[in-house]
């Protein structure tokens, strides 16, 4: 089976007819300004995981020259009769040549849409063929498509069932506590840090330091999040029953981001991949040590909390227990644009009430919706199942 394809700057239009067919070779035509070297190398990247067997083969013509790109079109009709072109995406000079050619010429063609998966075949009949097809991609192929690549998390987290049951459970603590969860888990991170741990993995933490945030860790014990937990005059004395707890009760925000996280994967068909904690390095490897491009690579790492795949189309997700401002959203945009391109979608999780969380919530707000940033917020208040069809809508669901 021969594809050809007009390249696109999406690149998710470029790979749903190698996902979806895997075939012997796709041609791929575009101009100079689009259809530059790091792109074409981040698809021969993808291609290479996902369909080794297929050879990519890039034609550049200039996009001022429709009699070039006519010629071309026609070239590639004579050496493969049997080729299908794939119609989403392309630059407006080769669809017009493609348009000239198909009038003197039967062309078989079809075209596969990123969001709903839906292809749609033309040929003889009047009207188009449509099916469904069942492309998917995992988080990390889905940044190697866009030119990165996918670190190991700062955390392994190893979830089973046991750290779901814990998430669930020191969740309901911080959905008690509001607010106050964040102020007691910065002052517990901080005294930690002053008096760690014994080769026992016991904490002796001195009342005095931890003042009112006692009373997070007496609800932590009360949750059986505790091996033991003693008072003594001066001190507490205590041992959290696993790693997974002590990292998640001293770093405040990684319990809003495992929630999010348990919620979208705890019933598998829900999302086709799921990352926590994903670190992306920018550069993605793709340059040889030694050379110009690994001399001049970019060092850019950014960390975003969660990203889920339905079949194609990641959504990213930054998740905010505190206070959140405009960086934030132009953090998210930056991200999303670089390593989801137009069919990602953007999502700002905030536990608390926007008004409370952000300055000017009415603006914050507006703000995100200018930048097509979804924002849900006052999470502490909602049920698991709210969460979920929420995340469900923004998907399209």
């Amino acid at each position: 089976m021969i594809i050809v394809e007009f390249f696109s700057e999406e690149a998710l239009e470029n790979i749903m007819a190698l996902l979806s067919f895997h075939p012997e070779r796709i041609i791929y035509l575009g101009h100079k300004h689009n259809m530059i070297t790091k792109k074409m190398n981040s698809l021969r990247r993808f291609a290479s995981i996902t369909s080794p067997d297929t050879v990519l083969e890039f034609i550049e013509v200039p996009r001022d020259d429709l009699s070039l790109c006519i010629r071309t079109i026609e070239d590639i009709c004579e050496e493969y009769p049997e080729a299908e072109f794939e119609l989403t995406g392309g630059g407006e000079m080769f669809l017009i040549a493609f348009g000239y050619v198909a009038a003197g010429r039967k062309l078989r063609t079809l075209r596969i849409d990123p969001y709903t998966g839906t292809e749609l075949r033309f040929g003889d009949k009047e009207m188009p063929i449509s099916t469904q097809t069942d492309v998917k991609i995992s988080v990390a192929e889905n940044i190697v498509l866009h030119g990165g690549s996918l670190r190991p998390p700062l955390t392994d987290w190893g979830f089973d069932e046991l750290l779901r049951e814990e998430i669930q459970g020191i969740w309901n603590v911080a959905k008690r506590l509001g607010h106050s969860w964040n102020r007691y888990c910065s002052i517990i991170e901080e005294v930690v840090k002053n008096y760690p741990e014994d080769a026992e993995h016991v904490f002796h933490l001195p009342k005095a330091a931890l003042k009112d945030a006692v009373t997070l860790l007496l609800q932590l014990r009360d949750q059986g999040m505790m091996d033991f937990y003693r008072t003594e005059k001066h001190q507490i004395v205590f041992r959290f029953a696993n790693k997974q707890i002590r990292e998640i009760v001293t770093k405040t925000g990684n319990i809003l981001e495992l929630h999010v996280y348990e919620v979208a994967t705890r019933e598998p068909s829900e999302f086709t991949d799921a990352v926590t904690g994903a670190i992306i390095d920018w550069d993605g490897g793709g340059a040889s040590e030694g050379s110009a491009d690994a001399f001049f690579r970019s060092e850019t790492i950014n960390e975003i909390d969660v990203i889920l795949m339905r079949n194609a189309v990641p959504t990213f997700i930054s998740c905010k227990s505190g206070r959140a401002d405009s960086k934030a959203l132009h953090e998210l945009e930056t991200v999303t644009s670089r390593f989801g391109g137009r069919y990602a979608k953007k999502v700002l999780v905030m536990a608390t009430p926007c008004e409370v969380a952000a300055s000017g919530g009415t603006y914050f707000k507006q703000r995100a919706k200018d930048m097509h940033i979804w924002v849900i917020d006052d999470v502490y208040s909602m049920t698991d199942a709210q969460l979920l069809r929420r995340l469900h809508r923004i998907q399209g669901n």
